[in-house]
């Protein structure tokens, strides 16, 4: 619900909507979601306005602006960055340079929420999360209204939450930033085929470094981050259309079906099919709130 004060917009929780017990129990309540496009140059159309909730939202596409009232500070949004926005923290986001706001986002509150904040592992700001929509696995558990897919969207929430805290606190104190770069790149390009020696070369160090580093960074090989953000993008593409599985396969590089399938199993812990089957009918009985 939003209230207009002279100063303000105050967005609270909707009226009528109410906490169930899976959420009272667990500490952490998914309030709502969206997902899809804006208005061209919402920032400039925006109030200044305040949540009494948390906020996380992803542009995974367009151009955008943030600025928060503490510091008067206006910051740039590119596509593939995600917001983090805390309550009571006056603040406006949206679309700039004639383009829209296209983003993924979730509102949610509870002890484990406040929790995570105190600690500083929530914290207001801009966190680099690449093109993959990420937040649509959490919604897609969210919009199951049972209890086992309610825990998992919840246990998704809070494992993003953490990794977007670990990789702004990494990016700020690496002592490989070319290697930062590296993981950006196959962030935002998740259909190219990177050999590690190739991503030696571009950090600059030999390949036994690269995989050494790479591991102390990420705490898995090389190959194996590669195949999730693959993996990932490829679940999307699964989601969002009839393109067929030899097709998938073949766009993120693998050199057929059968191995393709078997690596998806390996890692998303079902077949690409099952996997198209299950989310769509998740998708198809939840309700956009």
């Amino acid at each position: 619900m939003t209230v207009l004060s002279e100063n303000y917009e105050v967005h609270s929780i909707p009226a009528g909507k109410r906490m169930e017990d899976i959420h009272r129990n667990y500490g952490l309540w998914i309030i709502r979601y969206h997902s899809g496009g804006g208005k061209v140059n919402s920032f400039f159309n925006c109030r200044k306005r305040y949540f009494q909730y948390y906020a996380l939202t992803h542009m995974y596409d367009g151009s955008g602006c943030l600025w928060f009232e503490k510091d008067d500070s206006r910051q740039n949004i590119s596509a593939g960055d995600c917001l983090m926005v805390t309550p009571g923290t006056v603040h406006r986001y949206g679309g700039v340079n004639d383009e829209k706001f296209i983003e993924d986002s979730i509102n949610f509150c509870g002890p484990v929420a406040d929790m995570l904040c105190n600690s500083g592992i929530i914290a207001n700001g801009i966190y680099s999360l690449g093109r993959v929509r990420r937040l649509k696995l959490i919604i897609d558990f969210f919009s199951d209204p049972s209890v086992d897919s309610q825990i998992c969207a919840n246990i998704e929430l809070q494992k993003l939450l953490v990794e977007l805290y670990l990789n702004k606190k990494n990016r700020s104190g690496s002592e490989h930033p070319l290697l930062e770069d590296l993981l950006n790149e196959i962030r935002n390009h998740p259909r190219k085929w990177w050999s590690v020696e190739e991503m030696a070369e571009i950090c600059n160090l030999s390949v036994d470094q690269m995989r050494r580093i790479f591991f102390q960074r990420t705490g898995v090989t090389p190959k194996l981050y590669v195949d999730r953000i693959k993996l990932n993008s490829a679940a999307e593409l699964l989601l969002s259309g009839e393109t067929s599985i030899a097709e998938i396969a073949s766009l993120f590089g693998y050199k057929d079906q059968y191995h393709f399938s078997r690596r998806f199993k390996e890692i998303m812990g079902m077949p690409p099919r099952d996997y198209r089957c299950f989310f769509n009918g998740v998708k198809s009985s939840g309700e956009n709130l």
